[in-house]
Formats: C-alpha cells, structure tokens, sequence
C-alpha cells in the first residue's frame, strides 16, 4: 500500500503532481501486444489494465519505467507510471498515471540504450546514413523529449551508450565497428577507446560495461576518462550482452558458443564455465551467495557464478525460445512471448507463483 500520498519533492526523477510513494518496489509486468496495445500487471496486487495503444513495434526495452518501442523510423516512448528512484544508501518507490510521451525518428531500424540520465538511440539508415541521437531523461517526466544531440553516423548497425555526460557512440573503420567515441551533450566529439565489433552494454554500480570482441570496456562511474579494457583471461567465444540484478556489480553473458561468462565489474574478474545443457538466456543475480539463473529447455537452472556448478533445478513448463530473465534480489522472472511467466525463487529452489500475461513482449517496470 502506498505510504503517502502528499506531493513528493521535485527532482529530475520525480513529476511535478499526481505522484504516489511506496514502502516497496511497484514492481510490473508490462507487456507489449503484437496490435500496439501495453498491458501493465500489477505484482502486488494482481490487477491488470491497458496503460496504453501505440502502432505495432518489433521490440521494446526499459530502463524500469519508461518504455522505449522499437519500428523502423520511430522509437515510441512510454512512461509506465512506475519507477524507483536510488538516493545512493537507500531508495525510494513510486508511482504516477501512466501517459505515452511520444515519439523519436529516424532513418532506418533504431538500437535503444537506456541509461539514467540520457536515452541513446542510434537509427541505422536503413540503406542510407544513419543517425546518432541522445535523448535526455530527465524531460520525459513532464511528457517532453529533448533532443541533447542528434549526428549523422555511418550507415549499419551501431550504438549511443549513455554515460555519466555524454555517451559513447560507435564509430568505424572501414565496415567494422573499431572504437567508442565520446560525445558530450552538446554534441562535441572527444577522445575515443578501442572496442572492436561493440555490441551490448549494461550499467552496474560500477560502471558503464560494453562487450568487445576481446572482451569488454568499462567507464567507471559512467565516465569516459576513467575507461578500462578488461580483456578475456584466456581465447574464448566472446559475448554480446550483458545480464544482472539492477544495481549490482555482477553481470552475466551468454556467449555464441553456447559458454557462459561471468564477470565481477568491483573485481574486475571474470569467470567461465559451460552448462550441462543448452542454454537460452542467462542472469546473474548479484547476491552474497554467488548465483546465476539460466534456462535450458523447459527448466531453471541455478549455477554458482564462479564455478558453474549446479545449485538447484525447477521444472518451469513449456517456456518460449524467446523467453527473457529479470532478477530481483528474492526472485528471478521468467517470462516468454506466449504469455507464460514463472516466478523463481531462487533461494530455495522452488517455483513461487506462475502467471497468465497477454502474449507479446514483457519487460519488468517499477525496478
């Protein structure tokens, strides 16, 4: 239940009326239908309601409240209405009505990275030049987009990673993805640092992680000068994304080769190791006791993180090959693209609670 319900102090996080403060998380399960249409599933108490109706997208990402929809020539943006907010040694829950912002085009297929304060949206040019936008964050709470810079960029895949100020857009050497290149919010360029072939990105307590072809970048807390590379310790199937409990300092990543890689972002250590079974999507859970959750087949697996031994099985169902993990601190979401979705608690093992969802593509908010 709500703690208050007075007006909560203006910040960059906050709206300026309408908003409710929460003792816990408001986590959701929000879900985007094939028809455009979003369906927020309220985990506390049950209820479920159409937040919203937008065009049909392919994909859509979170930073934990809003929603960035993905087509070709437009992101779509959504506020969820649900969010948390960290004030460093403690954090604070919140909820508002949920409203569609609007929308940022481009030319071709856009790439979306959310980070805390900036969105970046890199648009592929779909044949032609290709677009490098960042999107500041902080306006989309009074239902405005503000543009912090928009560049032409090369035509093909690339990324806007958002850091500290700025973010790191991906620039070319011939046709190949060679380095990150600094871009301050006003859209000047500064110096770059070597990532061959970068392709996701994930923000921990540490840093800004980005994987490489040999391994990963990271620009610890989130600024450029302070980038270090963190090479594999030994030749292996690289990975591409990165996966783990929101405020952690340990990811996960599944490489192409079906291994596992685990790497501590405070240590600077990575880890490797194969699972018995293959694996569809893996999820370090960032906790004291070491875990990792993976799926193999109609099953929840949890691994030690170091060595990859096996901790506990739960038997899940029939899970879609597009299932997705989202680890919370006391339970693991398992959620496919037919509307089924398992809550693991990961503690003990065991199967908490199993959900209906609208078919579509689910994402967790409130987080």
């Amino acid at each position: 239940m709500p703690s208050e319900t007075a007006a909560v102090g203006r910040s960059d996080a906050v709206p300026a009326a309408g908003v409710v403060e929460h003792a816990e998380p408001a986590l959701h399960l929000t879900t985007l239908a094939p028809d455009g249409a979003i369906t927020h599933r309220n985990l506390d108490s049950g209820r479920s309601s159409v937040i919203a109706r937008i065009a049909p997208a392919e994909d859509v990402v979170t930073d934990g409240r809003y929603l960035f929809a993905i087509r070709d020539g437009a992101v779509t943006i959504v506020d969820s209405g649900a969010w948390t907010w960290s004030h460093g040694d403690h954090f604070h829950y919140y909820t508002a009505p949920s409203r569609v912002v609007g929308d940022v085009e481009g030319p071709g297929m856009p790439t979306v990275v959310a980070g805390e304060r900036s969105i970046g949206i890199h648009f592929d040019g779909g044949g032609a030049a290709g677009q490098a936008v960042l999107v500041k964050a902080a306006p989309l709470a009074d239902g405005e987009i503000e543009e912090l810079f928009r560049r032409e960029a090369p035509g093909g895949a690339g990324r806007v990673i958002p850091l500290a100020y700025g973010g790191w857009v991906t620039e070319r050497s011939g046709d190949e993805i060679a380095r990150l290149r600094h871009v301050d919010e006003e859209g000047v360029a500064g110096p770059a640092v070597r990532c061959a072939d970068a392709a996701g990105s994930i923000a921990t307590v540490v840093g800004v992680l980005v994987a490489c072809a040999d391994g990963a970048v990271i620009a610890a807390d989130g600024r450029p000068a302070k980038a270090e590379r963190l090479a594999y310790p030994a030749p292996r199937d690289r990975a591409r994304a990165f996966s783990g409990r929101e405020g952690r300092p340990t990811v996960s990543a599944l490489t192409e080769g079906g291994a596992v890689w685990v790497l501590d972002t405070r240590a600077r250590a990575w880890h490797a190791w194969r699972p018995s079974a293959p694996v569809m999507a893996v999820a370090a859970i960032g906790d004291d006791a070491g875990r990792v959750v993976a799926v193999a087949g109609d099953d929840v697996v949890v691994h030690d993180e170091a060595t990859g031994r096996v901790r506990a099985t739960v038997g899940a169902g029939d899970i879609d090959a597009g299932a997705a993990l989202f680890p919370e601190q006391h339970e693991t979401f398992l959620v496919d693209r037919e509307g089924a979705a398992v809550v693991i608690d990961h503690a003990s093992g065991t199967v908490a609670h199993r959900l209906e969802l609208p078919a579509g593509i689910t994402v967790l908010t409130g987080r």
